[in-house]
């Protein structure tokens, strides 16, 4: 007798725990889109003031490139009107200084573009992870995304080092010709 009073309230208990269960499953559906949107309006909240923060921080680098430039211009002019200006020996380190602005430029705005678009790539995964139905296809998301950001740090680097060695080429060249001129000065004057 005590086993059939045992079996009918182990059945009886049975029914609470699965009515439980149930609820527990819609309470936590119906959280988990609450969530997820509070999720995504954070997301759309940092996109927004990162973009506008960086269209601030590039609006105020180009404008120092700009100045810079304007700068080394008026400098250039002034110390050529000084008397004591040795142009022919002076021009390469103009040279130099122009092609190192010129090439900086290029490489920090590459820096600055390739940055910008991986926060806004992130910004894109991180909404459709949070967006995706199962935990299968976030997953899926996260490793895509991984490889991608690799891929791009790798092609990123190569790029780099490749406009770094270009910079560093144009940079010497003018010291080169200056070199070359005045061995040919010293030679015939030997």
């Amino acid at each position: 007798m005590s086993n059939t009073t045992t079996k009918s309230k182990t059945t009886a208990d049975a029914k609470p725990v699965a009515d439980v269960t149930k609820e527990f499953e819609v309470l936590l559906t119906a959280n988990q889109k609450s969530l997820q949107d509070a999720f995504v309006s954070g997301t759309e909240a940092a996109e927004k003031a990162y973009k506008s923060g960086s269209e601030a921080f590039k609006t105020s680098y180009e404008k120092a490139i700009e100045d810079g430039k304007s700068h080394i211009e008026k400098a250039a002019k002034t110390l050529s009107e000084a008397s004591f200006y040795d142009k022919e020996g002076a021009e390469p380190f103009l040279k130099v200084s122009a092609a190192a602005v010129e090439k900086g430029e290029k490489i920090n705005a590459e820096v600055i573009e390739f940055n910008t678009n991986r926060v806004e790539e992130y910004f894109s995964v991180a909404r459709s992870v949070m967006e995706a139905d199962d935990v299968q296809k976030a997953i899926e998301l996260q490793s895509d995304y991984a490889r991608s950001s690799v891929e791009s740090y790798v092609t990123e680097v190569s790029k780099l080092n490749t406009m770094m060695f270009d910079a560093a080429k144009s940079i010497f060249e003018p010291f080169g010709a200056q070199y070359a001129s005045s061995m040919d000065k010293f030679t015939k004057r030997a």
